[in-house]
């Protein structure tokens, strides 16, 4: 890829090679941005599978805008692309991306692991969890599950590489208990009365979080689903049970972990919004 266009393209998805030939943004001492740059991070990730053999492969990389005048996810700097051309990837500053690293060991017909790295303009986020093949699906079982350098409860970068390793040190436990939760959703039949209690309390919790009610934003990131996500989480759940006889705990999981991808939910409020969603449904439900 040698061009962008994000006038255009409400997305662009990049290779790593790619990733790394975009405009590198430092600080004023000319160190990369909280210290580390986004190409940089995807290949230490990256190293510490390799150094553990696993097998995997660093999937497709996005990159998005955002509506921010003063900080905005893209920026086009016109002296470089004088030199390079209109659109080239060498002119850009990237400042809102998010990849997955796919482990294949341990992976069943199901599933397999995913590691997601979130770089954005508050920092760097990392998850792991199991991913549904059909529909790539990341779940994050638990907000121990994922770590940031920055928010309330942020680690150093040092800390996240440490957490990277530590989980993939332990791979088979963590596999193990999150399959233990998943098969526990899979045993719960929601009726439809159920799923509307459910999308009831994400409104509630989004209308709470929205305006400071209670002990909500004390207790989450971000919400499981905004609004307009509420409404798509309906129409998807109403098409799906259309003729079903029994819908799952684990079905209706994943009409909501579906939204949470690249160009349907902002590249920040992927992980928080997942992890924020499993922990409603597991205090909800008893999963542990």
């Amino acid at each position: 890829m040698n061009t962008f266009n994000f006038q255009e393209n409400k997305i662009e998805v990049l290779s790593l090679d790619t990733l790394k030939r975009t405009y590198k943004e430092n600080d004023v001492y000319g160190n990369p941005l909280k210290g580390l740059y986004h190409f940089s991070v995807i290949n230490q990730i990256a190293d510490i599978c390799k150094a553990h053999n696993l097998t995997f492969e660093i999937e497709e990389i996005f990159a998005t805008n955002n509506k921010s005048a003063q900080f905005p996810g893209v920026s086009i700097l016109p002296q470089v692309e004088e030199r390079h051309g209109a659109g080239a990837v060498e002119a850009h500053i990237l400042r809102r991306v998010y990849t997955t690293i796919n482990i294949f060991d341990g992976a069943d017909e199901e599933m397999t692991t995913n590691i997601a790295i979130a770089y954005h303009q508050d920092g760097l986020q990392i998850a792991f969890g199991p991913t549904v093949k059909i529909c790539h699906n990341l779940c994050i079982m638990g907000a121990n599950r994922t770590f940031s350098n920055f928010g309330k409860s942020k680690v150093s970068n040092d800390e996240i590489f440490q957490s990277v390793e530590n989980w993939i040190s332990d791979f088979g436990n963590y596999r193990e208990a999150d399959t233990r939760i998943i098969r526990e959703m899979k045993k719960i039949s929601c009726s439809k009365d159920d799923v509307f209690r459910i999308i009831g309390m994400l409104t509630a919790i989004r209308v709470g979080y929205d305006n400071g009610i209670g002990e909500i934003k004390n207790r989450f990131n971000a919400y499981p689903l905004n609004q307009s996500q509420i409404s798509q989480f309906t129409a998807d759940y109403l098409n799906f049970e259309n003729g079903r006889s029994n819908v799952s705990l684990w079905d209706v999981y994943n009409l909501a972990t579906e939204l949470y991808k690249p160009g349907t939910t902002d590249i920040p409020n992927i992980i928080p919004q997942s992890v924020a969603l499993i922990e409603t449904l597991k205090e909800n439900y008893n999963l542990a």
